[in-house]
């Protein structure tokens, strides 16, 4: 039973620590190999008055100054963090979600509904599904998910009758395969060397 503990500061939202939960255990899974469902993440909210570092307590602004007020917070610089989600247009979204969580196994999430009303299908894994295309000419070349144990994944796939546009080959980000979704779209599949 792995335990995480996190000691911060307080006033981090709730959104803040679920999103900080789902990434240290998204860490501990890939890089430990724990399971999720045993892995414990605890957060503590430590005052800044119960917290020292280089021999002052966190809300002695500066030294010699104790009750200082709180200096306001510098603009944060922007920053992109790397991919968030993509929403895909298909054609039937029960082979599509059948594709996506049934073959590749993808875990589906709870999210609120579309504002346009749309059926909408996401999953943990970046991408979310609704209706609606494709109709026109493809705007994504391909996308590209990490994942352990392809050589069986590419097994399954290939009982499953999946059209591949690439076997299983030594990619440049390791072992590598190409598939089509249900609605024709590129799917790549890599295991990074170990």
């Amino acid at each position: 039973m792995p335990v995480v503990t996190v000691d911060l500061w307080p006033g981090r939202s709730v959104n803040q620590k679920r999103r900080l939960v789902a990434a240290i255990t998204e860490a501990m899974v890939e890089h430990t190999g724990a399971g999720s469902e045993h892995l414990h993440v605890i957060i503590h909210d430590v005052a800044k008055d119960s917290w020292g570092r280089d021999g002052r307590l966190g809300i002695d602004n500066e030294p010699g100054e104790p009750d200082a007020p709180a200096k306001a917070p510098a603009p944060k610089a922007s920053k992109v963090f790397g991919f968030a989600h993509l929403l895909l247009q298909v054609r039937d979204l029960d082979a599509s979600k059948k594709f996506y969580a049934e073959l590749l196994g993808f875990t589906g999430r709870n999210a609120k509904p579309l504002t346009d009303g749309r059926p909408f299908v996401p999953f943990k894994q970046g991408i979310a599904l609704t209706t609606g295309g494709p109709g026109g000419a493809p705007q994504i070349d391909h996308m590209a998910f990490r994942v352990s144990g392809v050589d069986a994944l590419a097994a399954r796939l290939q009982a499953a009758g999946v059209k591949f546009f690439q076997d299983l080959h030594d990619g440049i980000y390791g072992r590598t395969i190409y598939v089509a979704d249900p609605d024709g779209n590129k799917i790549e599949l890599y295991e990074e060397p170990r």
